[in-house]
């Protein structure tokens, strides 16, 4: 992917992440941009959390998705998930600061798998991995706008 391209999704990114959806409800934030490597932070907060004042399973695995998903963008790939799993390792209370890294392992001409990390501190909460099948590339003219919610 060319230079611009990654300079482009290291100002889209965090523009992405404010907008109405999911991600915004996570609060992720980005920390680092490379070609084939994402590292996302969120702080979790109490509407992240199960009823017994953990970190939701599903707040972990969405923001998993997100971390294995945009490094695809990196390289100038638009995606979707066709698999997922999680490996939960331990469980965060409420209030920690969670850091994901997610990296490309193999980008294939139709499908691209990543991996993620989902830690608390330097203490390992979660591992992942997906598949993503490839439904086109990034051109220069035809970047994704976000998206706006509908009335």
């Amino acid at each position: 992917m060319t230079p611009e391209h990654l300079e482009w999704v290291s100002n889209f990114l965090p523009e992405l992440l404010q907008q109405p959806g999911l991600d915004k409800f996570l609060r992720l934030q980005v920390v680092e941009i490379a070609a084939g490597k994402v590292i996302l932070s969120m702080k979790a907060a109490p509407e992240h959390s199960n009823f017994y004042g953990s970190v939701h399973g599903g707040t972990l695995a969405s923001i998993a998705d997100v971390a294995m998903g945009f490094p695809c963008v990196t390289v100038g790939k638009r995606i979707v998930t066709i698999d997922m799993n999680i490996s939960y390792i331990k469980g965060v209370p409420t209030g920690s600061t969670l850091t994901a890294v997610g990296r490309i392992v193999s980008n294939g001409s139709s499908i691209i798998r990543s991996v993620g990390e989902i830690y608390n501190g330097e203490e390992l909460l979660a591992t992942s991995q997906a598949s993503y099948f490839i439904i086109g590339d990034f051109t220069k003219d035809d970047h994704p706008m976000p998206v706006t919610p509908a009335r």
